[in-house]
């Protein structure tokens, strides 16, 4: 159902005064007051620059509004599309009242709304500029500094003790818990068919051969019951992907990885703080892998961390990290390693948004049951999974569109949200049709979610309204009247 605006708190009889607008006005109602007759038919608008106009040339706080109102407004119909009554907005003309045929508000649009709502922004409102000042300021801003060490405790605390290693983004957490494992030529890593490009680019930077196996329907995460029949004597590892914040059913992976000696590594980008059965993911395989790019839970700007129980497997991914250089030998190599090394700059972000972990993660709930409760009725959307063993984050609040319920395809919805500036992103691409990937096999489900899948606009500082305007717009389209 369409969320409207609370309409009374912007009218006012005509009889009222300069003071009761300013009073409304400063209530915080988006700058706008409607002064209607006794029928309630809409009369004249008063803005803030009206008001102010009004005082300066000589009116007092008691003068009757109506002298001063404009008359001439535009206004929208509420016969007309959503498309026509926006088309009257624009840079001079901020607020339009839709009327009805008697000439009464029933609603009103704003320039506001059609400020570009981004899918996502980083929220930098702690210490974070502190933090980083500190590093400038002691001179600390490579990878040997104390942010990048208190950022690991941080990390490791939050997963309960899990060892804990900066790296510089997600993708070489991954590459580097595949090498600390040796996968190499002549291997096989299995990967779900429905992930970003980088689970699978890793597996081919180690010279191993990617293997596709399809998402589950109601999680839209690795199918277990998919997995076995591709396993051969050559499969090193498994990685499950927490895709869009919701956890994998994990007890089946890690029981078909015990069976055959397999590692398990869990990619955990898009789901920081998402549980499996009470457990954190991260700390359910060998390795956990995160990022922290902009768009994530948590940022660095660009970052990542390996998080493992076993002390073994973090020393190794240590020593690959600053070039396989050997601890205590500086500039002896026992293995050719990289230069994966987070920076004490990125850290000292890192920390600062650790310390809001928390709130981000309430946040993203909260966001997740909104989109829920406003969405929920709409016929045709499939909302995001949130099975009863798991806790989902909603990293990025996603859905399906069932075009033959809805009467409008995922695309089109995307291009109309998109006409109103609201982005959004479509799902990932299987991995089995793209290029460096290709192979045959049965992905039904991953093609289906790949072609229906939407994203919307998630971010940590998203605003209740703006999830609104969001949910308000998919309403409109998909009820043909916008």
């Amino acid at each position: 159902m369409k969320i409207k605006k609370d309409i009374h708190t912007n009218v006012l009889q005509e009889s009222s005064t300069l003071r009761q607008v300013m009073e409304r006005l400063n209530a915080g109602i988006l700058g706008i007051v409607f002064l209607v007759d006794v029928n309630q038919v809409v009369k004249g608008v008063l803005t803030d620059g009206d008001v102010r106009r009004a005082i300066l040339k000589g009116a007092s706080t008691e003068t009757i509004a109506a002298d001063y109102m404009n008359q001439q407004f535009v206004y929208g119909k509420v016969s007309a599309s959503h498309t026509e009554n926006v088309a009257l907005l624009n840079e001079r003309v901020r607020h339009v009242p839709i009327l009805d045929d008697s000439g009464r508000v029933v609603d009103f649009l704003s320039w506001a709304e059609m400020i570009r709502l981004p899918l996502m922004e980083p929220s930098l409102g702690g210490n974070e500029l502190k933090y980083v000042s500190d590093c400038i300021t002691t001179g600390w801003i490579s990878s040997q500094g104390e942010y990048v060490r208190r950022f690991e405790q941080q990390f490791s605390d939050f997963l309960g003790g899990e060892h804990c290693v900066a790296v510089s983004n997600g993708t070489s957490a991954l590459h580097l818990a595949l090498k600390a494992v040796g996968v190499g030529p002549g291997d096989e890593v299995i990967v779900p068919d429905l992930t970003f490009a980088a689970t699978a680019n890793v597996v081919l930077h180690c010279g191993a051969k990617v293997i596709c196996a399809d998402v589950d329907p109601i999680t839209w995460t690795l199918d277990p019951s998919k997995i076995e029949r591709l396993i051969t004597p050559n499969t090193k590892a498994i990685i499950p992907v927490h895709l869009y914040g919701h956890p994998c059913d994990m007890d089946p992976i890690l029981e078909i990885g015990a069976k055959n000696n397999i590692y398990i590594i869990e990619d955990c980008a898009e789901a920081q703080g998402a549980t499996y059965k009470g457990r954190r993911v991260g700390t359910l395989g060998h390795f956990g892998c995160f990022s922290f790019f902009s768009n994530k839970v948590i940022t660095t700007g660009e970052g990542g961390m390996v998080s493992t129980a076993n002390q073994e497997l973090a020393d190794k991914v240590k020593v690959l990290r600053d070039h396989g250089m050997t601890p205590g030998k500086r500039y002896w190599h026992d293995l050719p390693g990289f230069n994966y090394r987070m920076t004490n700059l990125q850290a000292a972000v890192g920390v600062a948004q650790m310390e809001r972990v928390d709130k981000f993660l309430s946040r993203r709930i909260e966001i997740g049951q909104r989109y829920i409760s406003n969405l929920s009725s709409i016929k045709g959307l499939v909302l995001p999974p949130n099975v009863p063993w798991a806790e989902t984050v909603y990293w990025i609040f996603s859905l399906l569109v069932d075009e033959r319920l809805t009467g409008i395809g995922r695309d089109e919805l995307a291009k109309r949200l998109f006409d109103v500036r609201i982005e959004n992103r479509p799902f990932f691409y299987p991995m089995h049709v793209q290029p460096p990937y290709l192979q045959d096999g049965d992905f039904e489900v991953s093609k289906r979610l790949s072609i229906q899948g939407l994203s919307l606009p998630s971010g940590n500082e998203i605003l209740n309204e703006e999830i609104d305007r969001v949910c308000n717009a998919i309403e409109l389209i998909v009820n043909g009247k916008q």
